[in-house]
């Protein structure tokens, strides 16, 4: 009950001292297309944000435009005419799809939202109707009246505060903290938005991070050792934390470093212990005996030229080390790991033309915990990488030289083991890829045109050769598939 009272006085305090700041935050929401045009803009060595890991970003990543690209302020008006010029403003989001498989049928979603600025304050809500939550076997909501229309969500909803270098932020809004456009494996925007508190630091070169936040109550296994069986438990509480430190040496060179923890159990409270930032939680875990799952990973930028941009990511759930003499634990216990490398240029070999070549292998039992209350992820699906137990190769080619047209493609090719995030981790030595082994692949051909800054229209051209991927979250087919879209934004803003 104290560390409850203390982190309330905590939080008060830091509100209180927020009410002094000045610049309020404008998210560039994660979902909107503009990532796919700040990526070329990254690669293409046009504008770099100060810290390219950390996503979303706001709508000061879109002021510096090359007005030298066609087109290249659509963005820059699109999120300027959103927010509105006032203090509140005002947004419906329209979007309807004429949609192929087999049969051609329709979809459509309606997003509205709100949102008020002021000098130091941001307070949002972004809430939708979609057709396709009715598909997705992990929507977050509640699909009893779906027969009618009842099956929105609120997707966004927070309220956010700076002062200074300062940043407190109460709510939900999805995140990725790795390369623009990719999952990120310590920290994706791949579940549904969940609600939790973040607050950064900002000094020139270096950020620092701390969020926290309870997660869905579920019903777990938990076990102490091979020898012993595991022991059922119903409506496990599930928390989990994480601190970060980012550095921005230059514009070409910037790494970023995080601890994270999933921690729950039959009845546990919140552990305060885990807000210090400067503490290590692998060494709350022995020296404090709180069990926790934790994790650790390693980010990286660098633009060698212009041109070209490297990112690599390298996480660890858990490396075995032999620590009794004349026991190999190594020989009885797998590691659990993951790595992306993606090399990716703009305007190398055509101007406009970005192109993107990603690496990404997940060990078996990564994400996953002896404890199931540990194990990463929200309702099912991974707060990191979507899956565990894969190797994928990506290459992507979009080109923005005939703005107000887009043309975008890819192709992704991975193998996948029989692991499902959710699993109990077996504490034992497996092949990569765990059999039976699935081989999976995908490809697709965007088509995109922007008549004026709130109204698009979208081709999509898609083969998937197995549907029974993460990929088939929503909106995926097994065989080939075609989409015909249309987006339609009003937006306004008032003064008070």
């Amino acid at each position: 009950m104290d560390s409850k009272k203390n982190l309330v006085v905590f939080i008060l305090i830091l509100i209180a001292g927020f009410l002094y700041g000045q610049d309020t935050e404008k998210y560039i929401y994660l979902d909107d297309i503009a990532y796919k045009y700040l990526d070329y803009r990254i690669n293409s060595g046009k504008s770099i944000p100060g810290f390219v890991f950390y996503q979303p970003y706001d709508t000061k990543t879109l002021e510096t435009d090359d007005r030298a690209v066609k087109g290249g302020t659509y963005f820059d008006r699109f999120w300027q005419r959103y927010y509105g010029s006032g203090e509140i403003s005002g947004q419906l989001d329209l979007g309807d799809e004429v949609r192929y498989h087999n049969t051609v049928f329709n979809r459509y979603r309606v997003r509205g939202s709100i949102h008020f600025t002021h000098e130091n304050i941001t307070l949002a809500n972004r809430t939708a109707i979609n057709q396709d939550f009715k598909h997705d076997p992990q929507y977050a909501g509640d699909l009893s009246e779906s027969g009618h229309w009842l099956y929105g969500r609120v997707s966004e909803a927070y309220i956010n505060l700076n002062f200074g270098g300062f940043n407190g932020f109460l709510g939900r809004v999805q995140r990725n903290w790795g390369p623009i456009g990719s999952k990120s494996l310590m920290l994706s925007d791949n579940p549904y938005t969940y609600d939790h508190f973040l607050f950064s630091y900002t000094w020139k070169i270096l950020k620092i991070s701390l969020i926290f936040g309870r997660l869905e109550d579920l019903d777990a296994w938990e076990q102490q050792n091979a020898e012993q069986a595991p022991v059922f438990i119903k409506n496990a509480r599930k928390y989990f934390t994480g601190h970060r430190l980012d550095l921005a040496f230059s514009e070409r060179f910037q790494i970023g470093l995080t601890e994270m923890a999933t921690y729950g159990g039959e009845d546990r409270d919140f552990e305060f212990a885990f807000l210090n930032p400067m503490n290590f939680y692998y060494g709350i875990q022995r020296n404090d005996q709180k069990q926790m799952n934790g994790m650790w990973s390693l980010d990286l930028f660098y633009k060698p030229w212009q041109q070209l941009t490297l990112y690599g990511q390298f996480l660890i759930d858990d490396i075995i080390v032999n620590n009794d003499p004349g026991v190999d634990d190594r020989a009885r216990y797998p590691d659990r790991l993951g790595i992306m490398a993606s090399a990716r240029t703009g305007d190398w070999l055509l101007e406009g033309l970005n192109l993107e070549l990603t690496y990404n292998r997940i060990w078996n039992r990564t994400y996953q915990s002896k404890n199931t209350y540990e194990n990463y992820h929200y309702r099912e699906l991974g707060m990191g990488y979507p899956t565990a137990s894969c190797e994928e190769a990506k290459i992507q080619a979009g080109f923005w030289g005939l703005f107000p047209l887009f043309i975008e493609t890819d192709l992704l090719i991975g193998r996948y083991g029989d692991v499902a995030l959710t699993d109990l981790f077996p504490l034992e030595k497996e092949s990569f890829p765990l059999a039976p082994v699935t081989d999976n692949l995908l490809t697709n051909l965007n088509v995109y045109y922007f008549f004026n800054p709130l109204v698009n229209a979208s081709v999509n051209l898609q083969y998937l050769k197995d549907k029974n991927h993460y990929t088939n979250r929503i909106n995926q087919f097994e065989g080939f598939s075609a989409r015909i879209g249309v987006q339609i934004v009003l937006a306004g803003g008032l003064d008070l």
